[in-house]
């Protein structure tokens, strides 16, 4: 099955004094997962029971630069089972399984990399990912 929603809830990010940033900066980004729950979803004359996962993607500035938070949930689509045993996964420790933790986590990263790379060009901050470069060397300058 799969993810079938998805949605920002909260956006958070702050930009610091540049002078208070001195030496190498680092940048750090991950996704948590803050909550599972199971809830219906009704399409069409159909009622399914779907997980509805919540979750926070971090960037994080070292050298105290600035910081931004994305926060979301997903909608989640399996067989009983599955959302049974993730519900059953997350209430005992706090993980998904691995068959809903591996697409959900790739599809939260890919959105809020993308809204995070946006976020920090408004405020001046490093691109959480590396962007390409691009080489002029090969280039010779005409006389």
């Amino acid at each position: 099955m799969g993810i079938l929603g998805f949605s920002f809830l909260k956006f958070d990010a702050e930009r610091k004094s540049p002078s208070k940033a001195s030496g190498n900066i680092e940048i750090n980004h991950n996704v948590s997962i803050k909550n599972v729950t199971k809830t219906k979803l009704k399409v069409g004359t159909n009622e399914n029971e779907v997980l509805k996962i919540e979750f926070e993607f971090m960037v994080l500035y070292t050298n105290g630069l600035g910081k931004i938070s994305i926060v979301g949930d997903v909608i989640y689509s399996d067989t009983k089972e599955i959302i049974n045993e993730t519900i059953k996964s997350w209430d005992a420790d706090k993980k998904l399984n691995k068959m809903v933790n591996e697409p959900v986590f790739k599809f939260v990263y890919n959105k809020a990399i993308i809204k995070a790379l946006d976020i920090s060009d408004s405020l001046n901050l490093p691109s959480p990912v590396p962007m390409p470069k691009i080489n002029f060397s090969n280039d010779k300058k005409k006389a």
